[in-house]
Order: C-alpha cells, then structure tokens, then sequence
C-alpha cells in the first residue's frame, strides 16, 4: 500500500469528530432551552344580564317658589308677627306685618269726601240744567207774544193808528227777550261740556279713594303661600320705607333641584336605552319641545341624600336648565320634589332642606338586558380609545376596543365591543406583552 494514500483518514476523522460535536451541542441546546411560562390572570365571562340603567348628577335644593314682602308704602310697624323667625313656617293668609295705617285712612277719608263733593256738583248741574230748560220755555212763550206784539204795532204804523215810538219800544222789548232766549239756550248748550268736566273729576276722585284704599290695604302684609322664613329684616316699631324687603318666604310643597350631568354620561345613558345620543333624540327640537321629548319616555327620577343614602325623595322632571356650566361643560336639568318640608316617619326620612347638596338618579322605566363588566378591567390607552385585556381561545393575550355606557356601582356597561362567551382579564397582566400566554382564573 501506498503510504501517501493513508493521509486522507485524518480529515476525514476531524470531519467526523467535528460533525458529532455539533449535534451535541445542539442536543445540549434543546435540552437546555427554558419552557413558555403561563400568566396567571383573573378572567370573567361576560353576559348579558338583565339590568336597570341609570345616569347621576349632582345640584342643591332649592324652593320652587320664594315670596319677598317688598313693602308699598312707608309708616311705623306697629305689629309684627311673633313667629317672623328664619326658619318658622307660616300658612298662607297669616297676618306677618301691619304698617301704621292711619295716615292712609285719612287719605282714603279726604278722597271720599271729595267724591261726595263731585257728585254734589254733578247733581246740582242737572238741577240747574232741568230748571233753565222750563225758563226756556217759559221764556220763548213771553217772546212769541212779544213777537205778536211787535207785528200788531208795526201794523197799526202802516195804517198810521200809532206813533213810530210806540213801534220802537215794542221792537227794544222784543229784542231784549230774544237776548234771554238765546242766553238760556247757550247755557244749556254748555251743561254736556260742564257735565263732562264734572264726570272726569269723579273719576279722578274715584280713581284717589281706589288708590288710598289701596294702600290701606298694602298696611297690612299677609302671606300669600305656607312657606318658610328665610329672611327677616323688621322689628317692631320699626319704620319702615317704600321698597324695603322686610322678609322672604321660601315655598315649602315643592322643592326644585337644578341637577349637573356630565354629557357624555348623559349621552351613554340615552344611548344604551334608545340607541341615539340626547342631541340626535332632539337634534330640530327647541327647548319645550327637546324637554317634552324626554319627559316622555318616563324616565323614574329619585333624588338621594349624600350623606345617607337610604334617604329617598321620589321626583320628576321640570325643564332643561338651558345653558352648560362654563366651567365644566355640565349639562343642568331640573327635577322637582313634591313635599319636601315635611319628614316621612314610616322611612324615618327627614325634610328635604333647602341648600342641601343631594345626588339625582335618571333611570329607565323597565329593565334591560346589556354586557357589564368591572371598572377596573376598563382601560384607556393615550389616545382615549377604550379597551380591555382578553384571554383569547388559546389562553393567550389580547386586546379588544368596547364602547362604554353609564357606570353602575363598581361596573360599567359596554355598548359595543364585546359579545357573550368573551373572557375578560380582570386583574392587571404585568408585563403586558400581547400573545403571551395566560392562565386564566375564573373570578
């Protein structure tokens, strides 16, 4: 054998050598590789499930009504109601304050007197109209004689029986009767101007008692409605002047909450119940008719005390507020509360008071079925989008866009985004790391 031919073996046996090793190390590479960890994670399965929808906003009590005894006329108080004390109920038709009256019962009397005087005026004008009328007449017959006479006389005259002076005076004693005649008659031309004067003048003396009676009458301060005193600004004795406020009367059978709701909360609400958003419930509409439109779908309005709430005053809607808080973009409504001056002692709820900060809850007539989940599994990303973790069919991590509804305690409805079956991961994945691989718990 050639030795030359022996010099291939080595090669091919570092070959060998060199090929076996690197299967090694790729068996050592396998065997060594650290198997894919599970995440355990908190799920729910989400269903839709029946639930009553609700939106919150938030407002003060106020009185429907307030009265202001804005006193009319001026004088010294010489009565005052004992019970005029901030926070005292009066009922409608008590006596609150009585004013001196009696410069005004001396006005009234002065204004009587010159009534009665017009009248007299009035009634003397027709006398002397009546008794110039029969002069009148009786006048006219003396001319008409005199007439006669004066022909007879101016006949005599032609045939020369009597003297020109005899026709002449019978002509001046004519003409001076005619002169009477027509005085007497421009006298009674003259009675309708004098009994125009005379009527305007008892008028305007009529017009002066209903003023003086008038203020009489304003002595005397009664309340117009069964309210409670929130203001009180006179003391007995005190004299008072023309466009005081001596007192306000806050109406206690009806008390008016104007409620803030955030708009978007609002919208979410009317969403989730009508599938439009307020705007397009009342997009053409003007107020009365927007408000009307939504009075109608009887919502169930209850107002609840901050501070306890189990304190529960039924209510129902008044009108829109008309105009956003500048401030917060609020949009207001305004709910009523009938008889909230008075406790209920079957619930052991006491008065609804004026100023108190209440919490006011717009719900839906009938229950619905809707997708809730738990707050804290919502998140938002920096772009305001709304999502949620899921735990996709291969226990994997996902993620998923919703669009929310109103907020229910500590869930929040979803509108879209989600269907039932879906495994929503509740707790917090740390790191989150999309398509890692989960172990999901049931909650």
């Amino acid at each position: 054998m050639n030795w030359r031919q022996l010099l291939i073996i080595p090669p091919i046996l570092v070959g060998i050598a060199f090929f076996y090793w690197m299967n090694l190390e790729d068996r050592r590479g396998e065997e060594s590789a650290p198997r894919e960890e599970a995440l355990a994670v908190r799920v729910t399965e989400v269903a839709a499930t029946p639930f009553r929808p609700s939106v919150t906003g938030y407002g003060r009590v106020a009185a429907a009504s307030t009265w202001s005894a804005i006193s009319q006329v001026q004088g010294r108080a010489v009565e005052v109601n004992p019970e005029l004390s901030p926070g005292w109920i009066v009922d409608e038709g008590d006596l609150l304050i009585a004013i001196d009256p009696r410069d005004y019962e001396i006005a009234l009397a002065k204004a009587e007197t010159a009534r009665d005087s017009a009248r007299a005026s009035l009634r003397e004008l027709d006398a002397t109209a009546a008794n110039t009328r029969e002069t009148l007449k009786l006048e006219r017959r003396i001319e008409a004689f005199l007439q006669t006479e004066f022909e007879r006389q101016s006949n005599l005259l032609e045939r020369g029986n009597v003297a020109q002076s005899v026709v002449d005076q019978a002509t001046r004693t004519l003409l001076s009767q005619q002169k009477v005649v027509l005085e007497l008659e421009n006298r009674l031309n003259l009675v309708p101007v004098q009994r125009e004067i005379h009527e305007t003048s008892l008028a305007t003396r009529r017009a002066e008692i209903e003023e003086a009676g008038r203020n009489l009458q304003r002595t005397r301060i009664v309340a117009p409605l069964t309210g409670r005193i929130s203001l009180k600004s006179v003391s007995q004795g005190q004299f008072v002047r023309t466009g005081d406020n001596l007192l306000t009367i806050e109406s206690i059978d009806t008390a008016e909450i104007l409620a803030e709701f955030r708009p978007q909360t609002l919208n979410n609400f009317f969403r989730l119940l009508f599938g439009d958003d307020l705007p397009d419930l009342v997009v053409g509409e003007d107020m009365k008719e927007a408000f009307e439109i939504v009075a109608g779908l009887d919502l169930v309005v209850t107002v609840h005390s901050t501070i306890n709430d189990r304190f529960v005053w039924p209510a129902k809607l008044t009108r829109f507020s008309g105009r956003a808080d500048e401030q917060t973009g609020a949009v207001g409504i305004v709910v009523e509360v009938d008889d909230p001056g008075f406790p209920d002692p079957a619930t052991r709820r006491p008065p609804l008071i004026n100023g108190s900060f209440v919490e006011v809850r717009l719900s839906a007539p009938e229950p619905t079925s809707s997708i809730r989940i738990e707050r804290n599994a919502l998140r938002t990303d920096p772009d305001g989008v709304d999502f949620v973790f899921l735990a996709d069919g291969d226990s994997r991590l996902a993620r998923r866009d919703v669009v929310v509804g109103p907020v229910a305690g500590d869930q929040v409805v979803v509108l879209a985004g989600l269907v039932e079956g879906d495994r929503v991961v509740v707790s917090d994945p740390q790191p989150a790391v999309y398509g890692m691989l989960l172990a999901p718990v049931a909650n």
